[in-house]
């Protein structure tokens, strides 16, 4: 663990990880109960650098719920010899995010959660300080009816990722802001929020979004119920990246562009995008963004076929 606390010491100039503490304004002592919601799939080596992380923690009071959706490498095995607070919930590998995170949310919905209590959602491929679980826990007590992100960091380049999002419905943009009255959306990547909070939400739409934009759809519906969205400074983490998700599709040929851009893989698949609107997007908007997905989707067919027609061209 000192190898991690150095490269944070070196790259966000934290330091010791109290370092802070005279400028940090969550001084709060908190002792509510912490429910990690963590959903991982075949990446045992970086779901134990995330456990790591976890155990390490100066905030004891948490309990892990590992949502592990058909692993195949040893991921579960491996967390229950790390970590004695721990529920696992068993999956098939067909919840992906949405579906994972509606796991979690049934889970606690028949447990003896107090309304005061923490939910953690996170993903396994971040990193972070001794002090952030009670860094988050205090932020969050900070504030009510509230949803608090972690401020997020590229592991290898050190640029930070993410602070909070604003959606620009009329032109369909979604920016990254550090001015906090400008968030109406959040990810899930590292999310603070009561437990109460959390039940009166009332879950994901797992078929309707089950991956890509399930958080943006959660989060958004949270800001529309009146829940303020909030990134704190003194709250970090850092990540990996995603690396299995399918954004390019400019030099694919016809078929493989119609495999990869409808897949659940693919950050553009135009029938999430379309469930994503019409669940979220305010009108006059909904019918208009609608529209624009699916030209941009025929703009790329159009691109796809001609990359296939240069091809056979070239034959």
């Amino acid at each position: 663990m000192g190898k991690l606390y150095k490269i944070f010491d070196d790259s966000m100039r934290l330091g010791n990880p109290n370092a802070l503490d005279n400028n940090n304004p969550h001084q709060t002592i908190v002792d509510a109960k912490l429910y990690v919601i963590l959903p991982v799939y075949n990446r045992r080596e970086i779901t134990k650098r995330f456990v790591n992380c976890l155990t390490g923690q100066s905030y004891q009071n948490y309990h892990l719920l590992l949502i592990d959706d058909g692993s195949m490498d040893g991921t579960a095995g491996m967390v229950r010899e790390m970590i004695s607070s721990l529920t696992v919930i068993q999956g098939d590998g067909h919840w992906w995010w949405g579906g994972s995170l509606q796991q979690g949310y049934e889970w606690l919905k028949i447990r003896s959660t107090q309304p005061e209590d923490i939910v953690l959602i996170i993903n396994d491929d971040t990193e972070f300080e001794t002090n952030f679980l009670e860094r988050g826990a205090a932020a969050l007590k900070a504030h009510s009816n509230a949803l608090l992100l972690a401020q997020c960091y590229d592991r290898h380049t050190n640029e930070i990722i993410d602070t909070g999002v604003h959606v620009d419905w009329k032109r369909l943009k979604f920016s990254v802001t550090k001015n906090q009255r400008d968030i109406n959306c959040l990810s899930t990547r590292g999310l603070f929020l009561k437990a109460g909070d959390f039940l009166k939400m009332g879950g994901f739409h797992p078929i309707l979004v089950p991956h890509y934009l399930s958080d943006y759809e959660f989060t958004i519906r949270a800001h529309k119920k009146g829940m303020k969205l909030i990134s704190d400074p003194f709250v970090k983490i850092r990540l990996d990246g995603d690396e299995t998700a399918y954004r390019t599709f400019k030099n694919d040929t016809l078929g493989i562009f119609l495999k990869r851009y409808f897949s659940i893989k693919s950050v553009s698949n135009p029938i999430y995008w379309t469930s994503f609107l019409c669940l979220v997007c305010p009108w006059p908007w909904k019918p208009v963004n609608i529209c624009r997905v699916w030209l941009w989707t025929v703009q790329k067919i159009v691109t796809a076929l001609n990359n296939s027609l240069r091809v056979l061209v070239k034959a």
